[in-house]
């Protein structure tokens, strides 16, 4: 009885905390929190090194860090307590599993976010590396946001393009930072003193950026200046249109994917109907819509509905 309970409860807490499952209700409660929970103690982090704020509400951000720390810390543990009940098939057994998930980039974010205690309690770090540690608690905001996990889905797609084009911006800054250096080391030989601090010029000219710290003075330095700033232009340009476009796609393709999981679990839910009555649902996935966040019955019932009106008497 006691294995089934725990069973229970460690597969709810699975699809709470699983990134791959629809978000339900709960998850987005839960997700929301504990995003609010970040940037509330991230915000005191920041504001502690002002020291007048620090100086009076120096308790309170102590309750702060310490109520985060303990509910990062019992997440962290539900975490990998829950992971062999995942979708991916490497986290099912119940050793190595859990250390495989371990090792995983949002695992060791959330290692990451209760680092700082951890260190503090065996005094192993100053005081600016447990701050800087705790600022790093926003990364754990990548994993409550779609918007990341699409962004990392379009650059998982386009990563050849994307090598290919800094394989270009890289080769445009070593010939560009050579001909610089070749033309204006004579006439400023303290500030473009090397193929190097050239590059650095180039960089900040590709980029647009354009800092003002070195700039060309001979005729021939200013015409390739205005050549790299197009081509720095044209290159920003390439890539913003490339990310679009897979953005777009991306987008395209996760709108299809939660049509099919509504629609089957439409089609699952209708199966159960019984005069009138839609059954509980007790299936793996979520009794919400992940598209419109509407309840399934509803969409269901609404989709019989339609179905009756168009259909001949």
């Amino acid at each position: 009885m006691l294995d089934t309970i725990r069973a229970s409860l460690r597969r709810q807490l699975a699809i709470i905390f699983e990134d791959e499952e629809p978000r339900t209700a709960t998850a987005r409660v839960f997700n929301l929190a504990l995003a609010l929970l970040i940037v509330a103690n991230v915000s005191c982090v920041i504001l502690e090194t002002v020291e007048p704020i620090k100086s009076h509400f120096a308790e309170g951000f102590g309750a702060l860090e310490g109520i985060a720390t303990a509910i990062f810390a019992v997440e962290y543990v539900l975490r990998v307590w829950a992971s062999v009940d995942f979708r991916v098939s490497d986290y099912r057994d119940p050793i190595w599993g859990r250390l495989r998930y371990m090792r995983s980039f949002f695992a060791l974010v959330d290692l990451v976010a209760v680092l700082p205690a951890i260190l503090g309690f065996f005094d192993a770090a100053d005081f600016r590396v447990l701050r800087l540690l705790r600022l790093l608690r926003m990364l754990k905001l990548v994993r409550h946001s779609t918007t990341f996990g699409l962004l990392f889905a379009v650059l998982r797609e386009e990563a050849l393009s994307t090598v290919a084009l800094l394989f270009v911006f890289l080769l445009t800054v070593v010939i560009s930072g050579s001909l610089m250096y070749m033309l204006e080391s004579a006439a400023q030989p303290d500030i473009f003193s090397s193929i190097p601090a050239a590059m650095w010029w180039a960089i900040e000219t590709l980029t647009t950026v354009g800092y003002g710290d070195m700039v060309p003075m001979t005729l021939a330095g200013r015409i390739v200046g205005g050549v790299v700033s197009i081509v720095g232009i044209a290159t920003l340009a390439l890539f913003a249109g490339m990310i679009t476009v897979g953005f777009l796609d991306q987008l395209k393709h996760d709108r299809e994917r939660h049509s099919r999981v509504t629609a089957a679990k439409i089609k699952e839910i209708s199966a159960t109907q019984s005069h009138g009555e839609f059954a509980a649902n007790t299936g793996p996935l979520p009794a919400i819509c992940p598209h419109c966040g509407e309840a399934l019955s509803r969409v269901a019932t609404r989709h019989k509905d339609n179905n009756e009106q168009i259909s001949p008497a």
